[in-house]
């Protein structure tokens, strides 16, 4: 009694099988087709490509969505940093430098650490009214190379620190300068005008008796 529905079993299985098998490989070949999405890393360094060929629109956007994906990690909000920098904003440069350098002192990275303190002061530096920020940030940096000369050079912030010192004092002779020019053109222009002298007396001339 039992071959029959072994019989049975083996039909249900063949006409099974072939289905099974397209599902199978159908599948599998999904695995095999689908795109991958990019890495955190292929972001960041496909984006710095970009800005890198002059497309800064299209890299930052990728580095974004970098630092969606992984809020927490430097490079992409440095890279971030860099674009804005080269774009002229430094306003959101300066940011997402302090942003960078939160991270990766947290992380004790001292790649990024350097990076970014460079980048806080460099873009500093850009801005004149932020001169005395970009002088203590130097500062800060050439500190932090003291003990970390791999990633990080002392003398070139405390060349920078040099810089400022000199362009400060340019500086101020030369709105010293200007303050005294502006006092003598005010006394100049408040002081009335002398009289003109008076005229000297004609000579009389002698007279000739004949």
């Amino acid at each position: 009694m039992r071959a029959p529905l072994l019989l049975s079993s083996v039909c249900i299985l063949a006409f099974a099988s072939p289905a099974s098998a397209q599902t199978t490989t159908a599948t599998s070949a999904a695995r095999v087709t689908a795109p991958s999405a990019p890495s955190y890393e292929q972001r960041v360094r496909e984006a710095t490509e970009q800005i890198a060929h002059g497309d800064r629109t299209a890299g930052m956007a990728a580095l974004r969505t970098a630092i969606a994906d992984a809020p927490s990690r430097p490079d992409a909000h440095c890279t971030l940093a860099e674009g804005y920098r080269a774009g002229g904003d430094f306003t959101a440069a300066l940011d997402n430098f302090q942003t960078c350098l939160r991270f990766a002192r947290e992380a004790d990275d001292q790649l990024y650490i350097a990076r970014a303190l460079h980048g806080v002061a460099s873009s500093y530096e850009r801005m004149p009214e932020h001169l005395s920020d970009a002088r203590t940030a130097w500062m800060d940096y050439a500190h932090f190379a003291d003990g970390a000369s791999r990633v990080a050079s002392a003398s070139e912030g405390r060349e920078r620190v040099q810089a400022i010192d000199v362009a400060t004092e340019q500086e101020r002779v030369y709105v010293d300068v200007r303050a005294r020019i502006a006092e003598r053109e005010r006394i100049a222009r408040e002081t009335p005008p002398a009289p003109p002298p008076a005229a000297a007396p004609a000579a009389r001339g002698r007279t000739t008796r004949r």
